[in-house]
């Protein structure tokens, strides 16, 4: 495997080496010289895009009638392509995480690493939720359908939240917010008496989030869910694999 692994490495490389390493000096200078940390993020994501690319071009070049003269199995094949993710993935979340000890926020003291190493893991598990759900559909159905058709998946996921949000009593909606951390006790200025008032309030930072032990079960669970769902895309890419005829 570690050879296909190298053979789609060399393949994207090759093909976009000027656009990666465009890609990475312009989002780091975005974030380190114009304070827009939130690019370190989208770096990570657009990094598992690129990955997946790697599939058009063996669509392309026919590589796969070619891979089933040679001695290797379907699962390594599809393994090499998630392996192949799983790397970029996990470069972006690394030198995003470094870059963010240069950056303005962190260096001011105005952001923490903290904030930094939890916006960075949201973005990995975005990048890994698109890549498991783009693989076997490309697969499937070729990588161009499969865009279009994660994109519907995605948007059908981002209304069925808020449908359920929709669905819920405000009771019920500020009862998960609580438990989560969202919404809490505050220290607030009150201009009528002069005076600090203690009220309930909807928390609008991520450090007050933190502050709730439940809402690392959320991130923890959110990366143990994105990790569950990778490795079932796998086997699924797998058998779409095998199916399929060449």
């Amino acid at each position: 495997m570690s050879g296909l692994w190298f053979k789609d490495w060399s393949t994207l490389f090759s093909q976009y080496k000027r656009n990666l390493l465009l890609l990475v000096i312009v989002y780091l200078g975005m974030a380190l010289l114009l304070d827009m940390p939130f690019m370190l993020y989208a770096m990570v994501f657009i990094l598992g895009v690129y990955a997946q690319s790697a599939v058009s071009f063996d669509e392309r070049s026919h590589w796969d009638m070619y891979a089933h003269t040679l001695p290797v199995s379907p699962a390594a094949i599809v393994g090499s392509k998630y392996l192949l993710g799983l790397f970029a993935v996990a470069v972006g979340f690394v030198l995003g995480l470094f870059a963010f000890l240069f950056s303005p926020g962190v260096v001011r003291g105005t952001m923490s690493m903290a904030e930094a190493f939890v916006g960075m893991l949201a973005a990995a598990v975005l990048a890994l939720l698109y890549f498991s759900l783009s693989l076997p559909l490309s697969y499937r159905y070729g990588s161009e359908r499969a865009r279009t058709v994660v994109m519907i998946l995605i948007l059908f996921l981002a209304v069925l939240a808020m449908a359920v949000t929709v669905l819920l009593s405000p009771e019920q909606v500020q009862t998960i917010q609580r438990f989560f951390g969202f919404r809490g006790p505050d220290q607030i200025w009150d201009s009528a008496t002069e005076q600090t008032v203690t009220m309930e309030v909807e928390y609008g930072s991520l450090t007050q989030w933190m502050r709730n032990r439940h809402f690392w079960w959320l991130v923890g669970g959110a990366c143990l869910a994105s990790l569950l769902l990778f490795l079932a895309s796998w086997a699924a890419s797998i058998l779409v694999y095998k199916r399929k005829q060449f």
